[in-house]
């Protein structure tokens, strides 16, 4: 009876851990253009970032932040977008007025970082959920889980003082992820043709290459009958590859050889 009541119990624990929650897209201060969405995977301990703002002005988000405390305490979780070209980077406050110091590990990865004719610039990122950094928030998986944040944003892509701040209230909910159809891409690694496998109900796709610094590599659009990308030319390395529809996107890691 005591085995069954263990194994009852890890599985209970076990199904409780891998739960994905979710913040959905919270908006930062009203008109501002600017909001964040971060989704925690209990599966895989990793949490995806989705920032959305204007594309010429730097952008800031602390974690785990009363909207009271204006500048965050010391060793706060902050990240910034900033420069031109842009780096996401992984900091923390000081305590006082004076820039964010970057922490020593960066535990950020830019999987991508699109703008668009209209100004609005998206950026999707991803980290483990405990980085055993001190300075990082560690995400939990814990259903109904209050998230405040501080927020700012600049004047312009370089990083002095905001034209625009505020705090923000969110709360880690238990989200049910759909099921999309799954893009296949092969050879990976691969040496001069990537082949790109659409799933049956998709017929068409735009596709936008990126290397490491966030420099676009290749932007087109493909569809079943004409799903092969030429990257003979690529330099060898990392790239990442967002393939997206009217519906959703999905993001590719790339290595080419």
């Amino acid at each position: 009876m005591k085995k069954i009541t263990f194994i009852l119990t890890f599985l209970f624990t076990s199904y409780g851990f891998a739960q994905n929650v979710s913040t959905g897209v919270v908006p930062l201060g009203t008109g501002t253009g600017f909001t964040v969405k971060f989704d925690v995977n209990g599966t895989t301990n990793k949490v995806t970032m989705t920032m959305v703002g204007p594309d010429d002005k730097w952008l800031a988000v602390g974690l785990n932040v009363n909207s009271g405390n204006s500048m965050g305490s010391s060793g706060d979780d902050v990240i910034i977008y900033h420069g031109n070209p842009g780096t996401l980077s992984d900091r923390n406050f000081t305590g006082g007025f004076n820039a964010p110091n970057p922490d020593s590990s960066q535990d950020w990865f830019l999987d991508s970082n699109t703008t668009t004719a209209s100004g609005v610039r998206t950026i999707i990122a991803t980290r483990d959920r405990d980085t055993n950094d001190t300075n990082d928030y560690d995400f939990p998986t814990t259903n109904n889980t209050a998230l405040p944040m501080l927020w700012a944003m600049g004047s312009s892509l370089t990083l002095v003082q905001h034209s625009n701040k505020g705090g923000a209230s969110s709360t880690l909910g238990t989200e049910v992820i759909a099921t999309v159809p799954e893009f296949k891409v092969y050879p990976n690694p691969t040496f001069k043709e990537l082949n790109v496998e659409f799933p049956s109900s998709i017929q068409k796709a735009r596709v936008a290459v990126y290397n490491v610094l966030g420099s676009l590599v290749l932007q087109t659009e493909l569809d079943q009958f004409n799903s092969k990308i030429n990257t003979s030319a690529w330099n060898s390395g990392v790239y990442i590859m967002n393939i997206s529809t009217s519906n959703f996107s999905q993001t590719k890691r790339i290595i080419k050889q």
